[in-house]
């Protein structure tokens, strides 16, 4: 007997069943964080090159201008660059998150 849920994902062809007497290994879980892990490393490399340009925008700016505004506008246009770099970062962190989590939970529900 199945519920009007378990009809919805039947017709929308969604996995609904996860076999919940078996759990994974502790050596499944820490090679998929250690993937996590090492993509987060990437995303903190490009992230520090955002950080590194919006460093150098803002500093260059501040030493070149000709007067107080440009140096704060530069500062800023610095400023936000990093900002921009962070919020990169965190949307790249949790996709990467989400992706490692989807495609692990599909090759256990694969598995007889």
């Amino acid at each position: 007997m199945t519920n009007s849920c378990q009809k919805a994902y039947k017709h929308y062809e969604i996995i609904t069943v996860v076999s919940v007497r078996k759990m994974v290994s502790w050596g499944f879980a820490f090679k998929k964080g250690a993937i996590i892990f090492l993509w987060n490393i990437l995303w903190t490399i490009v992230f520090m090159v955002f950080v590194g340009i919006g460093m150098g925008v803002g500093l260059f700016a501040v030493i070149l201008a000709d007067n107080p505004m440009q140096a704060l506008g530069g500062a800023i246009g610095g400023m936000v660059i990093v900002v921009i770099g962070g919020i990169i970062y965190q949307i790249l962190t949790y996709a990467t998150i989400f992706k490692i989590t989807m495609e692990s939970t599909l090759e256990e529900a694969k598995k007889p």
